[in-house]
């Protein structure tokens, strides 16, 4: 079984997103679960990373994950020590700077511009989808890098799909219209929105994480582990 998926691997850039196969974890969090915040053993988790980074050729400092808090709040990372302060979007210039975000049904989004070398990696849950992260952080790349919109190419990685993604009555103000039967579609929320800000090459991962056991699923199994969504320049 794969440990990463690459969606890309060139000279320049590497990006992709992890399964929960090949790492040291165990019980609920068998495999390669990156997430320290779950419950999994510390020791265990930085050894995954370790495998992660070793996996990218980079040190595991090199991997920059955030405190994630479901917001659409969106930092830039100037220096390789620099502390980033809670949120769920990440941009960087650097280069051998891998930036990781957690999910486990939540969208995993990784952009990168080629032209102006900046990357990105989001984390939008049904919060960071209504508060529009995902504009926040194209709006950010435009503003600090002067990335072009038609520069840039996004992936969104295994996430929950609308025919399992439950919400029930929750009212999402302009956002219900994604709503049918209960049931929400992240993936037409995110398409309508990167449409909306211009940006065309959009790619989205047909493997739903409720129903595919390569991934780790809150919704599924409670308790369990993160897998990640990384993007890297070399």
């Amino acid at each position: 079984m794969k440990q990463i998926n690459f969606i890309l691997d060139n000279e320049r850039f590497c990006g992709g997103f992890t399964t929960r196969f090949g790492g040291v974890s165990s019980g609920a969090y068998e495999g390669l679960n990156l997430g320290d915040h779950v419950g999994d053993e510390p020791k265990k988790v930085a050894k995954n990373r370790e495998i992660l980074a070793k996996r990218l050729g980079v040190m595991a400092r090199n991997l920059k994950f955030m405190r994630q808090i479901h917001s659409s709040r969106v930092e830039i990372i100037r220096n390789l020590d620099d502390e980033i302060a809670p949120c769920d979007g990440i941009i960087t210039n650097l280069k051998g700077v891998a930036l990781c975000v957690l999910v486990a049904d939540c969208s995993p989004i990784l952009i990168v511009d080629e032209v102006k070398g900046v990357i990105a990696a989001i984390h939008a849950g049904r919060a960071g989808v209504v508060g529009q992260i995902c504009t926040n952080a194209v709006n950010k790349m435009k503003s600090e890098f002067s990335s072009r919109t038609q520069d840039l190419k996004v992936f969104v990685g295994p996430n929950i799909k609308g025919g399992c993604y439950d919400i029930g009555e929750l009212d999402l103000g302009e956002f219900s219209r994604y709503k049918n039967n209960g049931k929400f579609d992240i993936n037409a929320a995110l398409a309508d929105e990167f449409a909306r800000v211009g940006v065309q090459n959009v790619k989205f991962d047909e493997a739903c994480t409720h129903c595919d056991d390569r991934y780790f699923s809150y919704r599924r199994d409670g308790a369990t582990g993160r897998f990640a969504g990384f993007m890297m320049m070399r």
